[in-house]
């Protein structure tokens, strides 16, 4: 689909998760980045040749399985320790859930969407973590872990946290790297909607929260982030039992609690769903060819608005490494 600014850009659309949906997202960014390669190759184009750009359609998508939502959103993250969403209990159990959970998974298909290899973040996983791969050498976190255990165990303080010197340079090093990271990432933008539903709302939350995203553009998701156990009952019947919920990674209910819809204290809207970033209504339906949806054109203005931005940005840090070269050229100069 495209191209946008002399680069294709790839549309893939989700209608649920099954336990194939991770094996057929591989096969349908395989397929995409393998027909922008022939194209471009049997044409004269002045294309890039590569997919910079892609958009995930999630809407009408009613979820399915919870884990291979997760393990799809965990193949575009590259923060192994990135958490994917929450999950809290009736006893009050606190629980986070991150990529490393996922990036043990035999079907793991790796990193995907980047210019950087596949195997990068498994890399990083085995070097921080060399027996995490071994058999029955991943432990998860407590699924009744309290937020002092959090603290301790998974490293999440809520207290702003100060470095000294050498480990102010060490972040800036990581900063530097985490650039050079979301450099090489390909800019993503999901489509969602009021169909947008239960594991759909879990993966394009992961996503947003982690700043995987551009945008997300559409109407707010259904909200339905509960995990139901359904009991037969003597008479044939069954008892359905909400045992727990999901939180995305941003702390947020994505099911409706209560009446309330504003926070009173922050003003965040809690209604529950999933906000997106641009409105788009899709009531008119999803049409067939992407080049004729409303909501795909809004799409690729903000992956426009994004590749503005980005230029900018390099512009002005240009700007920023010239003048330094400058100043010290005009200091040995003195000197």
């Amino acid at each position: 689909f495209g191209p946008r600014n002399n680069s294709p850009v790839g549309y893939i659309r989700l209608t649920r998760f099954s336990r194939a949906s991770t094996a057929g997202f591989l096969r349908a960014i395989e397929a995409l980045e393998q027909e922008v390669a022939a194209t471009t190759t049997t044409t004269s184009s002045s294309s890039s040749g590569a997919v910079q750009s892609y958009i995930i359609d999630l809407r009408n998508n009613y979820g399915g399985i919870i884990q291979e939502a997760m393990l799809t959103a965990s193949s575009l993250l590259r923060d192994p320790h990135a958490v994917l969403c929450y999950t809290m209990n009736a006893r009050g159990g606190f629980t986070p859930h991150d990529t490393e959970e996922y990036v043990v998974d035999t079907r793991y298909p790796g990193y995907l969407l980047s210019d950087e290899p596949k195997s990068v973040v498994m890399a990083q996983v085995r070097r921080e973590n060399p027996d995490i791969l071994l058999n029955d050498g991943w432990v998860p976190p407590s699924s009744f872990a309290s937020l002092h255990e959090q603290t301790v165990k998974r490293g999440i303080h809520l207290t702003p946290v100060t470095y000294n010197s050498q480990q102010q340079q060490q972040q800036r090093h990581q900063q530097q790297e985490l650039m050079q990271q979301l450099r090489a990432q390909k800019k993503l933008v999901l489509l969602i909607n009021e169909g947008t539903a239960s594991s759909a709302e879990v993966f394009a939350s992961s996503l947003h929260d982690n700043g995987r995203t551009v945008a997300m553009v559409g109407t707010k998701t259904y909200g339905k982030g509960l995990i139901q156990h359904t009991f037969p009952m003597p008479d044939g019947g069954g008892l359905r039992l909400t045992v727990a919920e999901y939180l995305t990674p941003a702390l947020r209910h994505v099911t409706n609690v209560g009446s309330a819809r504003f926070d009173r204290r922050s003003g965040v809207f809690v209604g529950g769903g999933i906000r997106p970033d641009i409105y788009c209504d899709s009531k008119q339906g999803i049409p067939n060819n992407p080049g004729a949806d409303l909501c795909v054109g809004l799409a690729m203005d903000a992956l426009d608005e994004a590749d503005l931005q980005e230029q900018e940005q390099q512009e002005q840090n240009l700007d920023g490494t010239t003048t330094m070269i400058s100043n010290n050229n005009n200091n040995n100069n003195n000197n």
